[in-house]
């Protein structure tokens, strides 16, 4: 192993960015891979089975790149740059690492050039990775020492809290390992549990995708079940609730030097009626480039009308009324359960 060569990678990464670097031998992490066997055993990821693939090759790095022998771990701040702020009245929320230009896209292309740089430097391959391969970001984020796995199942970091995104690179070369895994230091608290608004933390480290507001209104297609629309109050897109009570992001959070993640003006809060009012052609327009397309139009236009139905407001009975003869039946069906919600009778079908 070369400690030359891992010092200049950790400056090359910080060159792009990277607020964080931790660097493990490309094993270690068999906790992790039986936490995650025992997660999908009890069906936790709903109905997200791209979670199911590859499940062997989760917990081992050789299966996604031959002779991997090191993983860098690499985090990027996202920190605030207000306190969490108070939405205004009719307005939905949305998650804040969604609040700008997706940053798949702005993490992606500058962990493309460190790999690529690695490759050059060293003659081996590298592979790098953000939400793309079938890698556990978390649990090498920790065996690195970057931090550790907090009980909202986010990673935690003494120095920038959870308001972190990561990424990886898998390499061949052999890299001097950090002394991680990094300790825990969440304690006897139990402040994000508390504020899941749906329950959906089962036991520290366990979230129930079942429950979880953010699975609900970025990963599931189709209807969501009725028993959970109640909970998803005014979140448009994703939910920040167990990470804005959490000690570590009060106390330690703070917003990034430079404007990476700038936050757009539309994106800090969304207007569910305007929502309902666009087509297709309008909202890829708008929003093209973000994370919201991930939820896709139908799914963001079926959010709209569960915060509707929440916020109650008997204003919005235009909106919902026109919603509820929409040619989709997923729309149409969400748009009449919030007008009974309203107390107002519809003629579609509210299941």
């Amino acid at each position: 192993m070369s400690a030359g060569l891992t010092h200049e990678l950790r400056e090359r990464a910080r060159a792009e960015g990277f607020d964080a670097v931790g660097i493990a031998r490309a094993d270690g992490i068999e906790r992790h891979a039986a936490v995650l066997a025992a997660w999908l055993r009890r069906d936790y990821h709903a109905t997200m089975a791209w979670m199911a693939r590859d499940e062997a090759a989760r917990g081992d790095p050789r299966r996604v790149l031959s002779g991997c022998r090191s993983v860098v771990a690499l985090a990027m701040n996202h920190g605030p740059h207000e306190p969490p702020e108070a939405v205004a009245p009719g307005r939905g929320r949305v998650a804040r690492y969604a609040r700008g230009r997706d940053y798949h896209k702005i993490l992606g292309g500058r962990l493309r050039r460190v790999a690529a740089w690695l490759e050059e430097r060293t003659g081996l391959p590298a592979r790098s990775a953000v939400d793309t391969l079938p890698v556990l970001e978390r649990a090498w984020a920790e065996r690195s020492g970057i931090g550790w796995i907090g009980k909202n199942a986010n990673l935690l970091t003494r120095d920038l809290g959870s308001w972190v995104l990561l990424g990886e690179i898998l390499t061949a070369a052999d890299l001097e390992p950090d002394a991680g895994p990094a300790a825990d230091h969440c304690g006897s608290c139990t402040a994000c549990i508390d504020a899941c608004p749906t329950g959906a933390i089962v036991e520290p480290g366990v979230v129930d995708a079942n429950r979880c507001v953010s699975y609900w209104t970025i990963e599931h297609r189709g209807a969501i079940a009725p028993d959970r629309r109640a909970g998803i109050g005014t979140w448009m897109f994703g939910c920040d609730d167990c990470q804005t009570v959490c000690p570590w992001n009060v106390s330690f959070a703070h917003a990034p030097d430079d404007d990476r993640f700038e936050v757009r003006d539309d994106l800090r809060s969304l207007d569910p009626v305007e929502i309902l009012a666009m087509d297709e052609a309008e909202f890829r327009r708008r929003y093209s480039g973000t994370s919201l397309m991930r939820a896709t139009f139908r799914g963001m236009r079926r959010n709209a009308c569960v915060v509707l139905g929440n916020l109650r407001d008997p204003r919005t009975r235009p909106a919902l009324e026109a919603a509820a003869s929409d040619p989709d039946p997923v729309v149409r069906s969400h748009a009449a359960w919030a007008l009974d919600r309203l107390g107002l009778p519809s003629s579609g079908d509210g299941t």
